[in-house]
């Protein structure tokens, strides 16, 4: 399919991707409230005419969503954040270590309101909706929805697996270039220890590929792929393998010779909700990672 985003909808061109209006919006995920409003306030065209009944057929047909303008629900901070891609779906974000995502909505130094200032900036009228987390020390890419139509197709592609986040890690211990490793072991929360989780066996499933992409000077680099989205997985999965990352206040070692905690999630790949086309997005340059002098790359 085809799309076309003019000021206050977006129209899309259907082919003969689906039959009806039905299947188009189970596509995406509407829940049946949602349905009955678009069809009830008349926010759904089909050749510029306002949508009927479920069954409308669609194929061959230009499909007009018309967007609501929707508050901005975050306190905007007083500079947007850093933005690394942009289409008419999504952006994708920067974040720096030691910032949360999701702070009060009242929070100036969340990155929801660095999200909200740029949302404001851009004309962009919608919820501050990240898609995903990332820990408050971890560096690297965030996604954000901007058109909250499409919020439950990006939140089922995570869930599904379909959006792909690959992250850096630099870690001590003693480890063979190209090595690759499955971690598999269960995570749960530490009892003795609020904050923290650790490796159980009543633990949620958690799975994470490993690499390791060079070693130096006893440092290890290695290329970490979710599976899961466990809270601190990467970080407990490689401590359990006696691979503690560098300057991680709860599970690794501190270290001198890098600034700071070494997780990156440099590389996110999804597609684009209507066309399908795969994005392959990288972060910024990262100062810590020219230690190994090597692209940050599978």
């Amino acid at each position: 399919m085809k799309y076309e985003c003019k000021d206050d909808r977006m129209i899309i061109f259907i082919g003969r991707s689906f039959r009806t209006l039905e299947e188009f919006l189970d596509e995406y995920r509407q829940s049946r409230k949602n349905k009955y409003l678009l069809l009830q306030e008349k926010k759904i065209l089909i050749d510029d005419i306002p949508a009927k009944s479920l069954q409308d057929n669609i194929q061959n047909s230009s499909l007009t969503l018309l967007l609501d303008e929707e508050e901005i629900d975050y306190l905007p901070a007083e500079k947007p954040c850093q933005v690394v891609y942009e289409d008419a779906f999504l952006y994708v974000v920067h974040k720096e270590p030691g910032m949360i995502i999701h702070g009060g909505k009242d929070d100036p130094n969340c990155l929801n309101a660095f999200a909200a200032r740029y949302q404001k900036e851009q004309g962009i009228h919608a919820p501050v909706r990240p898609i995903h987390r990332l820990d408050r020390d971890t560096t690297g890419l965030v996604l954000y929805s901007k058109i909250p139509f499409f919020q439950p197709w990006f939140d089922e592609q995570l869930k599904d697996k379909k959006i792909q986040r690959h992250y850096l890690a630099i870690t001590r211990g003693n480890c063979i270039e190209n090595t690759y490793f499955f971690c598999d072991e269960p995570i749960g929360k530490d009892r003795h220890q609020n904050g923290k989780y650790i490796v159980s066996q009543t633990g949620n499933e958690a799975h994470t590929d490993v690499t390791c992409l060079k070693t130096q000077n006893g440092y290890n680099l290695f290329r970490c792929i979710l599976e899961t989205g466990r809270t601190h997985q990467i970080r407990v999965h490689l401590s359990y393998h006696g691979y503690p990352i560098v300057n991680d206040p709860l599970y690794g070692i501190k270290d001198r010779n890098f600034i700071h905690m070494g997780l990156w999630a440099d590389e996110v790949i999804f597609r684009n909700p209507v066309t399908k086309k795969k994005h392959r997005i990288h972060d910024i340059p990262n100062r810590d990672y020219t230690y190994f002098e090597t692209e940050a790359k599978i």
